[in-house]
């Protein structure tokens, strides 16, 4: 009685499954934009976590724009002088339908028609394949109804024979659906990159409005928080009077004489210069033994790790931990062909992935001089755009404390070009797994300790 009690059970769940894992999956879809309106018209993809809009192309009358997106993501498509800041111009909103091939034309003043291809079928045969896949259940239990029938076999064999069914047909759709999300988690990465210059080069972006506003003691000093994003996995704060001009000013004198050419990891444990990372640096050892005595550098290092420990979950001790970095960009003019800044990268794991002990999971990086153009924190995946601003701090982790598995991605940032002015910054990259006996350099920039090679 069990047995088929389990049996039910498990034919229900997998019943469910297909509709569940349909509904919270979409669908790849792809659509063009002919532009027949005379004028050039901005295509904007809508951040459907956020709203944030994100640039795709501008077609000029006569020039059109391939997409490809998900059925329900919702685009805005506007006249140059809308995007650009003129908020009485026409605009019109358009949702991916289901349909295989979508084709919409801009017409003089921003009429859009709709044009629907409906007889052209997937080259892969994949709505023909959902069908079948969907219907597996009615397949599986037509099946147990003919063993049924059969009345010298033993009810555990059917058992066995339905769930064998269902398990191989549910793991194909699984695995199927999977592919569907890692689909479109490339594209939301893929819509972000392009976006990349088009946030960077904007000079009146503000700092992303926050989704809460909260308040931070320590040592009987307030500080006002910025939540601009929180997932269990990964979170970005901006905290405001973080840093003081005099500790600014003392990191600044210590990093002069050491400053020298910023390198990015070489994926091989080591590290290099790169093109992608156009900064000076100098790391900055703290000597504890004069903590009590007010040593500015101590006094922030400790302050950043309580408040990393505090609003992410950790339990880090600043014994073995990287050295406080002193990176400094510099402007040479509006036409640079090549500006000071750190392409879009991860400071740590942020592949989804179980954590490797002694590797990064939370970076603070705070503003002690901001230039007069450029210079923001972009984290593009997240829609999270961080102005600097001077003695204010931007704080971000990318672990989840509970699971113990890295975030996704959403703490992918860059440093936006400085063209005119000079960025200087202080930054601590934080460490779970380190220790006074096992410091952060005894392990490789892959997270390998070194001893590990003997």
């Amino acid at each position: 009685m069990m047995q088929w009690k389990q049996c039910v059970l498990f034919a229900a769940a997998a019943l469910a499954m297909p509709k569940l894992l349909h509904a919270v999956t979409t669908m790849e879809r792809q659509f063009k934009v002919v532009n027949e309106s005379g004028e050039r018209v901005s295509v904007e993809w809508v951040d459907p976590n956020d709203g944030h809009r994100i640039p795709l192309g501008a077609p000029t009358s006569g020039e059109s724009v391939n997409i490809n997106s998900f059925v329900n993501h919702t685009f805005v498509i506007r006249s140059e002088e809308a995007s650009l800041g003129d908020e009485n111009c026409t605009e019109e909103y358009y949702q991916v339908t289901d349909d295989e091939i979508q084709i919409l034309i801009v017409k003089d003043g921003l009429v859009v028609e709709q044009s629907m291809i409906h007889d052209l079928k997937p080259s892969s045969g994949k709505a023909a394949k959902e069908s079948e896949q969907v219907d597996f259940t009615s397949d599986c239990r037509k099946q147990a109804e003919r063993a049924l029938k059969k009345k010298n076999l033993p009810q555990s064999v059917i058992f066995e024979r339905l769930t064998e069914c269902l398990t191989q047909n549910a793991a194909e759709l699984i695995v199927e659906k999977s592919d569907e999300l890692v689909l479109e988690a490339n594209l939301r990465v893929e819509m972000s990159r392009l976006a990349e210059n088009y946030t960077c080069a904007d000079p009146t972006k503000e700092v992303s409005t926050p989704i809460a506003i909260k308040t931070w003691n320590h040592k009987g000093v307030d500080r006002e928080v910025h939540i601009l994003h929180e997932r269990p996995g990964s979170q970005i704060h901006m905290l405001k009077d973080f840093i003081s001009a005099e500790e600014c000013q003392a990191i600044q004198d210590l990093a002069e004489p050491l400053l020298h050419r910023g390198t990015v990891a070489d994926g091989k444990g080591g590290s290099k210069m790169s093109e992608n990372r156009k900064a000076w640096q100098a790391g900055l050892k703290v000597d504890w033994s004069k903590e009590a005595e007010g040593d500015p550098l101590a006094n922030v290092k400790r302050r950043l790790f309580d408040y990393a420990n505090q609003a992410a979950g950790y339990s880090m001790q600043v014994e073995g931990q990287e050295d406080v970095m002193s990176i400094q960009y510099f402007g040479n003019g509006l036409d640079d062909p090549t500006p000071d800044r750190y392409m879009p990268h991860c400071d740590g794991q942020c592949d989804g992935l179980p954590f490797k002990t002694g590797g990064r999971v939370a970076t603070m990086v705070m503003y002690c001089d901001v230039p007069e153009v450029g210079g923001a924190t972009n984290f593009q995946n997240a829609g999270v755009f961080v102005k600097p601003v001077k003695g204010a701090a931007a704080f971000f982790s990318y672990l989840n404390p509970e699971t113990m598995v890295t975030e996704s991605g959403f703490t992918t940032h860059s440093g936006c070009p400085v063209l005119q002015g000079t960025k200087r910054i202080a930054v601590q990259w934080m460490r779970i797994g380190v220790d006074e006996n096992n410091p952060w350099d005894s392990f490789d920039t892959n997270t390998v300790q070194y001893k590990e090679y003997q």
